[in-house]
């Protein structure tokens, strides 16, 4: 039986650096904004501190039963929304770019970052994910979530005998490279037949870096653009299970996908 739509709403907003009151202060006031009919919050990467990779990073990073996780817990509880983004995580005294997806029931999926940016140093503060991004199912959808850097790497994306229906990118891609994140948005909704939702951020940071404002899309699986920003940094938009059951049968590409297996 096909579910109803999904809901999404992206928020897309100035990243405060390193000041994590002040970006949770933002998301409370955001989602005000958000529609009761939404299901899932997608927040940019690691949105309370900024992509961080310099000695600061250490005296941020918090635990999943850390302060940030608990605050989002209660707005997607309060909402009943899921929320999904990245926050800087310490586990065992090692630093994670840590994706999250919350549920309202308290069901919840972490992932650490498999593609660290090397260009930025990324790597020398942060540890590589060890995990294959999840896959795990919301009110009627398949659901996929990655990070940034992650969306240029194609297998890593690639979605197998249709096990996902929505991809998540969540990220601080830089304006300088814009092109690229739109092309290769739309390039992974329309290779693997599914919904993306790609959340930037905007603004500048303190080194200079500048993110365009309405970077944040909603892709859907013919790469079209259904969703993204007006006057407010909260885009909408409704992803149908029904069409995308439609159009996967009427031109089932994923039927001609080469098999193959990820080393790790």
């Amino acid at each position: 039986m096909i579910s109803r739509n999904l809901r999404v709403a992206l928020i897309e907003d100035n990243v405060i650096w390193g000041d994590k009151y002040a970006n949770l202060e933002q998301l409370s006031r955001n989602i005000k904004n958000v529609s009761d009919e939404t299901d899932v919050v997608v927040l940019p990467e690691l949105f309370t501190t900024g992509f961080m990779v310099d000695e600061h990073a250490c005296e941020l990073a918090e635990r999943n039963t850390g302060e940030t996780i608990r605050y989002l817990k209660d707005i997607s509880k309060y909402y009943n929304v899921a929320i999904a983004g990245s926050f800087l995580a310490s586990t065992a005294s090692q630093l994670y770019n840590r994706a999250f997806f919350l549920e309202p029931n308290d069901e919840e999926v972490f992932y650490d970052k498999r593609h660290l940016f090397t260009m930025s140093g990324e790597q020398n503060v942060y540890n590589q994910g060890v995990t294959q991004a999840p896959i795990f199912r919301f009110r009627g959808m398949n659901i996929k979530m990655i990070v940034c850097y992650d969306l240029r790497f194609p297998v890593f994306c690639r979605n197998v005998n249709n096990s996902y229906d929505v991809l998540l990118v969540v990220a601080n891609w830089p304006k300088v490279r814009l092109n690229a994140w739109k092309t290769l948005l739309q390039a992974r909704a329309i290779e693997n037949e599914c919904y993306v939702c790609g959340v930037n951020r905007c603004g500048t940071d303190p080194k200079g870096l500048e993110y365009a404002t309405g970077a944040s899309l909603v892709i859907d699986f013919k790469g079209k653009i259904i969703g993204e920003r007006g006057v407010s940094p909260v885009i909408e938009a409704d992803l149908s299970p029904a069409d995308l059951a439609r159009f996967r049968e009427k031109f089932p590409a994923w039927r001609d996908a080469d098999d193959f297996k990820l080393n790790w």
